[in-house]
Formats: C-alpha cells, structure tokens, sequence
C-alpha cells in the first residue's frame, strides 16, 4: 500500500475514533449527573429509613400526641414510602453501573487515538518528503508553503524573545516606580521630622531607586535590541534618572536641598513612568504580532495539510 493510501486509511480510523472520543465525553457528563443523583436519592432513602425507626419506636401515647391515627396506619404509610424510595434508588443505581460499564467500554477503544495520531504524523512527514523530492507543482507548491512555515517560526521566535525581553523591563520599572513613590516626598518628611529611622527609610527608597535605574536601563537596553530583531525601530527608550544624592541628616536638612531633591524625585518619577506606559504600548504590539504570526501558522499548515493529504 502506498503513503497516501496509507494517510486515507489513517484519517477515516481517526474519524471514527472521534466520534468514540465524543460519546466517551458525553457517557462521563452523564455519569457525574447520575453520581450527584444517586446521592440525593441515598439521603433520601436513608430519611425514610429513619422516619420507620422512629415509627416503631413510639408508645401508642406518644404517637396519638404526635399525630392522628393509628401506629399501624402510620407505620404502613412510613413503610411504602421507605419502599418507593428504595426502589427508585436501585433502579437508578443500575443505570449508574450500565453507564461505567459503557465508559469502561469506550475508554479501551479511545486509547487508540494518540496511536493513529503519532502514525498519522509519520505518515505525513514521509510524504512531504516524497513531494518535496518530486518535481511536481505539488511538491513546488509545497516548497514554497514550507519555506513560508519556517519564515513565520523564526519570526514568532524573535517576537517571543522580545516579549520576554519586555516583561523583565516592565517588572524592573514597576519596582522602579514604587520606589521613587515612597521618595517622592522627602522633602516634606525632612521638614516634619528629624526622626533618624525615618531618614534611613528614606535614603533607603533612594538607594533602592538608583539600584533599580540601573537594572532597569538593563533591560531596557535588552528589550530594543530584541525590538530591533523585528524591525520595530520607531522608539526611543530612555531612562535619564541622573544621579541620587543621600544626604547626613540634620546637617543637610534645609528648605533648598530639600525642594531640590524633591523635584529631582518628582522629575524621575514623571520620566519612569511615561517609559514604563511606553513599554507596555510596545508590549501590547509584539502580543498583536505573536498573534498574528499565530494565525498565519495555523492558516499554513492547513494548506500544508490540503497538499500532502491530497498530493
């Protein structure tokens, strides 16, 4: 038999095995539907079973105060609805065990899918080699589809790398930002409070920013050059934080510096936050992008697959 023969035969193994794999699906919803009704119909039998007891277990005083008629009366009517209950219960239980019976069934027959897949695979990669060696406009077709393939996989590698590229700028600018907003009003703490911790949490925010300016610049510098990868030239990414002064405490602790650092923070803190909204506008243009080479993959190996199925 030769490859195609092989594929046709392949393929209609697999249709049929889809429909297997749906009426297994199908036999599982069913089945957790029955599991939730078999347990109401249990809790249901079991009160019934308890109203019989406690039937027998009144004296004919406690019954006539309890309800009107006689124990007997009362204990038949306990009785046939602790029948009805069973037997509802017993009938529905033997539909829940045809029900994993069928599943049991099914489920041997499915395990066959991934089998037919992984020949279907092997099958259509020889015959793409038997095209791709033949010199038909079947097999130049498929060339050119081929070599489309691969252009799009490369890309979509490149866009993948600037995504992640993207990402670690974003989360070192975030942490960035945070930063320069405990800062951003130093000046107004050192006015308020010559506090020693305070002025060490506060030379701490700073150091912390500056430590952060320069992994993020980093990043930044990671993240054009992977942009650059594809094509996306059309940017400028620039942190100018300028260098952050920690001043001794009281020494320094005048109105001039204090308003001088206060809008030095300010200033970087507008700066980091418009290269931060900056990024994820890129961010937002290499996610489109990764879907659109998505889509064109998939487009692709749909007429990669017309062609050897039907080559």
């Amino acid at each position: 038999m030769d490859t195609q023969s092989q594929i046709t035969e392949t393929l209609e193994k697999l249709v049929d095995l889809r429909k297997v794999e749906k009426h297994f699906q199908s036999t599982m919803n069913q089945l957790d539907e029955s599991y939730q009704k078999l347990d109401e119909l249990h809790d249901i039998l079991e009160k019934e079973y308890q109203d019989v007891k406690q039937i027998e277990g009144l004296s004919m005083k406690s019954l006539f105060h309890k309800v009107l008629g006689s124990k007997e009366d009362q204990m038949e009517k306990e009785r046939q609805e602790y029948l009805q209950a069973s037997l509802k219960y017993n009938e529905f239980k033997k539909t829940v065990e045809l029900l994993e019976f069928e599943r049991d069934l099914i489920k041997k027959k499915i395990s066959d899918v991934s089998l037919y897949e992984n020949k279907l695979i092997e099958l259509k990669k020889k015959r793409e080699k038997e095209l791709l060696m033949s010199n038909s406009q079947q097999g130049k077709e498929l060339m050119r589809i081929v070599h489309l393939i691969d252009n799009s996989i490369s890309r979509r590698k490149e866009l993948m790398a600037a995504n992640q590229a993207g990402k670690e700028a974003a989360h070192f600018i975030k942490l960035l930002l945070q930063q320069l907003k405990k800062a951003k009003d130093w000046g107004s703490w050192d006015m308020m409070s010559n506090n020693r911790n305070s002025s060490y949490h506060k030379r701490g925010a700073i150091d912390n920013a500056r430590d952060l300016s320069y992994k993020s610049k980093h990043a930044l510098n990671r993240f054009q050059k992977e942009l650059y990868d594809v094509g996306e030239k059309n940017y400028n990414l620039d942190i100018n934080i300028g260098s952050f002064n920690t001043f001794m405490d009281v020494f320094f602790d005048n109105l001039i510096s204090d308003w001088v650092i206060q809008q030095k923070i300010k200033n970087a803190l507008h700066n980091v936050d418009g290269v931060y909204d900056k990024v994820m506008r890129l961010m937002q243009s290499v996610d489109h992008q990764i879907k659109k080479v998505d889509l064109e993959l998939i487009e692709l190996e749909s007429v990669k697959d017309k062609i050897i199925l039907n080559g």
